[in-house]
């Protein structure tokens, strides 16, 4: 059985009411349909349009087929040139686009003096550079989101679950999905990679907090929203020039 198929079994057993959004692609272990949740004012986000995965180097030819049968049309690949280099993706045929939106978190985690005690704070710290310095290249994000003919779109990162998970939360705030359901469904990278990272934790326990997700590290992102942007809405509209209308026009029914 393969490590996709292993976790999204476990996720049936805990969260079954998201393990219909999880894709068992062989090959990579984060893959995720970002359709299904109620939003706040009764509306429900469109499955089948967008989707979110850690990175497709790896996809097997069943992982390649499952995508395929996603009808992915665009890949948005928020990883940086070195990542790219050291691990190009492997791309079902139905892909027409590929697009780089580079966002380099080198700077910020500094792995050379890396504790298991200084692990967490990095991460925050990670989380308001996003907020604050890759504005840029979330604008373009919802750019793209917003012309229809790129859809079926997927994003992804490394691993899938910090520039990746900033990006999931912002696109399903923009269609009023509340707090607490965006805060579930990033939670739900911890289960989903650990398979892909157990060996390096287990060889170098430092990197147990870099390698996962917690709600202490998404929330610093809002909370830099909240303090220095105005909160979600104004932060959407002025700083990302999302048209919100036109999203939920778009992404619910």
């Amino acid at each position: 059985m393969s490590d996709a198929v292993s976790v999204l079994n476990m996720v049936r057993s805990v969260r079954p009411e998201a393990a219909g959004r999880c894709i068992p692609a062989e090959g990579a272990f984060n893959v995720r349909d970002l359709g299904g949740f109620e939003t706040e004012d009764g509306r429900r986000v469109r499955r089948n349009l967008v989707f979110r995965s850690d990175d497709l180097s790896g996809l097997a030819p069943g992982g390649l087929a499952a995508l395929a049968e996603c009808g992915i049309r665009t890949v948005v690949d928020f990883r940086g040139g070195e990542e790219v280099e050291l691990a190009p993706n492997r791309l079902p045929a139905t892909v027409t686009r590929q697009i780089r939106l580079p966002i380099e978190p080198g700077s910020i985690l500094a792995l050379a003096d890396l504790t298991c005690e200084s692990g967490p704070a990095l991460m925050c710290e990670l989380y308001r550079a996003l907020a604050r310095t890759a504005q840029e290249m979330y604008w373009e994000f919802f750019r793209l989101l917003s012309n229809p003919g790129n859809a079926p779109l997927l994003f992804h990162c490394s691993a899938g679950k910090d520039r990746t998970g900033f990006a999931a939360a912002l696109f399903l705030a923009s269609l009023g999905v509340s707090r607490e359901e965006i805060f579930d469904d990033y939670l739900l990278s911890a289960v989903f990679v650990e398979a892909k990272y157990r060996s390096a934790v287990e060889a170098d326990s430092r990197y147990g907090p870099v390698f996962t997700v917690r709600r202490e590290y998404l929330e610093a992102a809002f909370e830099v929203i909240g303090q220095e942007f105005g909160g979600i809405h104004s932060f959407l509209v002025r700083r990302l020039g999302v048209d919100l209308a036109r999203m939920r026009a778009l992404y619910t029914d």
